[in-house]
């Protein structure tokens, strides 16, 4: 299914995270690929919390291990890891979106505090493009190494409720 992460540009270009330093105020891992073996160890004990499918196990342990690798760029911006994704090989739509999305709810949330929501057709399109129940439990594991955990993001939980308010996420996933 993701035969692409194990090619010699992937592993290379992962290997490379290792020097890809993090801000301490966000982050308590040493550098981004320390932040994403522990997201990836996350998301699969949040999978087995909340009954996924082998399936959804493997695409969240892939999300984790390409999410930041866009770091190796110079650029924490999402776009920069889908400019990646090209190089390894092919994935599918739905998992490219994954990664597309899997920081939305910062700059949705700062769009936000400043009067300007995103628009229920923003909410719509997202929700049809990706499976917003691995989005959410994702978006909870890339916050393992945030100092005070993911419940003190303000982006986050802001996110998560919206996202429950339209029925697009269950709060009664188990988190912890």
């Amino acid at each position: 299914m993701f035969a692409a992460l194990n090619t010699h540009a992937f592993q290379r270009d992962y290997a490379q995270l290792a020097n890809v330093t993090l801000n301490p105020e966000r982050h308590t891992a040493d550098n981004a690929l320390v932040h994403c073996e522990m997201v990836a160890s996350r998301a699969l004990q949040l999978a087995d919390l909340n009954g996924c499918t082998e399936t959804e196990k493997h695409i969240l342990e892939a999300l984790a291990r390409v999410h930041d690798i866009g770091k190796i760029n110079g650029s924490a911006n999402p776009e920069e890891s889908l400019k990646n994704l090209a190089f390894y090989g092919e994935f599918e739509d739905s998992f490219v979106n994954l990664v597309k999305y899997h920081d939305i709810n910062l700059p949705w949330y700062i769009s936000k505090t400043k009067g300007q929501p995103p628009s229920d057709k923003a909410w719509r399109k997202m929700a049809s493009k990706v499976n917003m129940q691995l989005l959410c439990l994702f978006m909870i594991a890339d916050r393992v190494d945030c100092p005070g955990g993911w419940t003190a993001n303000k982006a986050l939980t802001w996110f998560l409720q919206e996202a429950a308010e339209r029925g697009y996420y269950s709060p009664a996933l188990m988190h912890d």
